[in-house]
């Protein structure tokens, strides 16, 4: 619950043209996804990874003990139901909590927004149609934009990372960062991109503690950044927020364990999950107790396409993460 709660500050918003469709060189497949025994997955692929392994000559097995926590940022002021077989609201903010019950350590992937991927598209009755290579963050604009949207994009990221297991999905809306962020006094970041196109009081080398007037800038802006406009730069300043929002946040709960489930009704109104009471506690109670990882992100390239920024993932690379984070390897 907590670890959700302090994601919804990474809702993004990214409407950038791009001016052509070309993969850099070197740059991962996006379409055909499989998983790490090669095998092809089927519609609705999530939960259809590679049981075991052999990856440069050591064999692995995947870790059932896992769990793994969606945490999406939508691009929208509010929850919006529509009856139809598309929505406006994008995941802008993609990220996966994986709890490690062995090693009690939860270990963080950010994955860019703009990942060039295969996403499943649903007709009107929300049934799968086909695979369309485009944005990882266009997942959720399939389906009813509240739980049939966040499957849907559980199952994009599932296949992204070559069908590793979800079992729950947070979902907020952006009218939640500035309620979030005074629930836990705000948080101190150093400001080091130029916002003064953006929001005078935050101040290149300066450091502030950002308010409900100001956090939304900070976690958001890119288009009208004067040095770095990329979403990939954004991404950073987020995992700066989220480091300092994390402290806050195990300080609070140390202090007082209900703190968060006595102030979450400021925040129902903006938030879709799957995950029951027991479960939200269990994910609050793992996040206080355990050692939480940097966070970290899949490497890649990002490159103007013929309507949006496109990022394309380096497969190797993320095949490496995929297996350092689910996988174990096997003694002898």
């Amino acid at each position: 619950m907590i670890i959700a709660l302090a994601v919804v500050a990474f809702v993004l918003a990214s409407r950038y043209e791009r001016s052509r469709d070309i993969a850099p060189e070197g740059a991962g497949s996006a379409p055909n996804r499989v998983n790490l025994s090669g095998e092809p997955m089927s519609p609705d692929g999530e939960d259809q990874h590679a049981a075991s392994i052999f990856y440069n000559g050591q064999e692995y097995i995947y870790n059932e003990n896992l769990s793994a926590l969606l945490i999406l940022g939508i691009d929208d002021a509010a929850l919006v139901e529509t009856d139809s077989s598309r929505n406006k609201s994008q995941a802008d903010m993609i990220l996966l909590a994986v709890f490690d019950p062995d090693r009690e350590r939860c270990t963080l992937l950010q994955i860019n927004r703009d990942t060039m991927s295969e996403v499943p598209v649903l007709d009107s009755f929300g049934k799968f149609v086909r695979y369309k290579v485009e944005q990882l963050a266009l997942a959720h604009t399939y389906g009813n934009g509240l739980e049939k949207s966040c499957e849907n994009t559980v199952d994009a990221i599932s296949r992204f990372l070559y069908g590793v297991q979800i079992e729950n999905y947070f979902a907020f809306t952006m009218d939640a960062i500035p309620i979030l962020n005074d629930l836990f006094g705000g948080v101190t970041v150093t400001i080091e991109d130029d916002f003064s196109n953006v929001d005078p009081t935050l101040v290149k080398g300066t450091t502030v503690t950002l308010t409900s007037e100001n956090v939304e800038n900070y976690v958001r802006a890119r288009m009208n950044m004067t040095e770095d406009p990329t979403n990939i730069n954004r991404m950073k300043r987020q995992r700066a927020y989220l480091t300092g929002l994390g402290e806050a946040m195990k300080k609070a709960f140390a202090e007082d364990p209900s703190y968060v489930f006595d102030n979450y009704s400021a925040l129902s109104g903006s938030l879709v999950t799957d995950c029951s009471v027991n479960q939200m506690s269990d994910y609050a109670d793992r996040f206080s107790g355990y050692t939480i990882s940097a966070i970290v992100t899949p490497e890649g390239e990002s490159v103007p396409g013929e309507k949006f920024m496109e990022f394309y993932v380096d497969e190797e690379a993320l095949q490496q993460l995929v297996i350092d984070t689910f996988y174990v390897p096997v003694d002898g």
